[in-house]
């Protein structure tokens, strides 16, 4: 598996071995009520304060085969939205998929502006 560790080993500046793996924002805040009101910061997002259904916006913008974590460190459950006019899994256009307090997801973007999720148990 790629670490960043070892690609910095192997001569990779520490800014593009965090490309390859991931960036990350620690202790962010949801704050989006709604569709479009809060995106993503960076590929891997863990959230230690949330309103009830609060959440992000996956973004639009994702290639083919792009992944994106989210992390609920909070008590409540949060919403993620897909980017407007598309979907999550087998959820409607514009629905939220609900990720629980204590649980991440993993959204796979499918490069037509949809995605595909995999929800801790």
């Amino acid at each position: 598996m790629t670490t960043t560790v070892n690609l910095m080993g192997s001569g990779s500046s520490g800014l593009n071995a965090e490309a390859i793996t991931g960036i990350i924002s620690l202790a962010q805040t949801a704050t989006g009520a709604s569709q479009g009101s809060l995106a993503l910061p960076t590929d891997i997002v863990v959230y230690s304060t949330s309103t009830a259904a609060n959440g992000p916006t996956l973004p639009a913008s994702a290639g083919s085969g792009d992944s994106f974590i989210v992390v609920n460190n909070t008590a409540n459950s949060m919403n993620v939205w897909p980017p407007v006019g598309f979907k999550i899994g087998t959820g409607s256009t514009n629905a939220a998929l609900a990720v629980a307090g204590g649980k991440s997801c993993k959204f796979y973007a499918l490069g037509d502006g949809n995605y595909a999720a995999l929800l801790s148990a």
